[in-house]
């Protein structure tokens, strides 16, 4: 469970500064490096993971108002938000009711933004033993700031896979009893062919997708974690894949750690990260709360 929240900050972290680049221009060794607002920071990723993961400790379940409006509270733009989700607080602002927002976005399809599935760790964490209630919560989660029926099968995807790396199984066959879509299942029926090839990083983000749409991100994340052994080589990979590197990242980086556990994680890496208020030491602190959480019947 540490190494599910904990991967998805050192996922973030790891792959901001290289975000938008291609996978030619991300090194191939990956260090935490100073980036916008410094050494081993997080982006929206994270922060949205932590007001998710507050949130569920305090209600037991996503509650939809007070879940956004922890969004509006805690949203500092300065972390690279993206522009759907700044459109949907700023509609939460307007007065725009916390559940009509999402589906006034892009001509009323909602967003295909892999914002929902970047932040879904906490839900995995606390009803991996639940999957019908994990696929509930994680559509209430998504569908509050991503209507999409894409998006939103991203997130139940993402959340799935997490849960089965926290019990020791198949994270993408998971991912596809999740799937709702023809197009998610296709992308993780390709990462599955993919495995035991010798296929690198760039061909894997042609292939699967490195962009910050849910169903061409989510698959590229999984199969890095299901492809490798070690927390490291999975995200890195990921980051590698270029594109949406801090998303990507942080999806691979909450799927290896869950399956390989927080003391996989690199030392120096996890030493990177910032620690200051809601930093690596509260994140932890999150997690020893969603462990007692857990043990409480749902």
């Amino acid at each position: 469970m540490a190494g599910a929240l904990l991967g998805t900050f050192v996922g973030d972290a790891l792959g901001m500064p290289y975000e938008g680049l291609s996978a030619a221009a991300v090194p191939s060794r990956l260090e935490m490096v100073e980036a916008r607002r410094g050494r081993g920071t997080y982006t929206d990723d994270t922060e949205m993971m932590i007001v998710l993961a507050e949130s569920l400790l305090e209600h037991g379940c996503v509650n939809e108002e007070r879940l956004a409006q922890a969004f509006l509270e805690r949203c500092d733009p300065t972390r690279g938000y993206g522009a759907g989700t700044l459109q949907v607080l700023a509609l939460w602002r307007q007065g725009v009711p916390v559940d009509a927002a999402a589906r006034r976005l892009f001509d009323g399809e909602g967003s295909l933004g892999n914002g929902a599935a970047m932040r879904i760790a906490p839900i995995a964490v606390l009803f991996a033993d639940s999957p019908d209630e994990l696929h509930a919560q994680a559509e209430r989660s998504a569908r509050l700031t991503h209507a999409h029926p894409l998006a939103v099968d991203a997130a139940i995807v993402q959340a799935a896979a997490i849960a089965a790396a926290l019990r020791g199984e198949d994270i993408l066959a998971a991912g596809r009893t999740a799937a709702t879509r023809s197009a998610m299942r296709g992308r993780l029926d390709q990462a599955a062919a993919l495995l035991g090839s010798d296929i690198g990083p760039a061909a894997v983000g042609e292939l699967l997708g490195n962009s910050a749409t849910g169903h061409e991100s989510v698959p590229t994340a999984m199969f890095a974690a299901a492809s490798h052994t070690g927390f490291e080589e999975a995200v890195s990979f990921a980051v590698r894949c270029g594109g949406d590197t801090d998303t990507l990242g942080a999806m691979a980086g909450a799927l290896a750690g869950a399956a390989f556990g927080s003391t996989s994680i690199p030392a120096r890496w996890l030493d990177a990260l910032e620690n200051g208020h809601r930093g690596r030491r509260y994140v932890e602190r999150l997690v020893g709360a969603l462990l007692a959480a857990t043990a409480v019947p749902q």
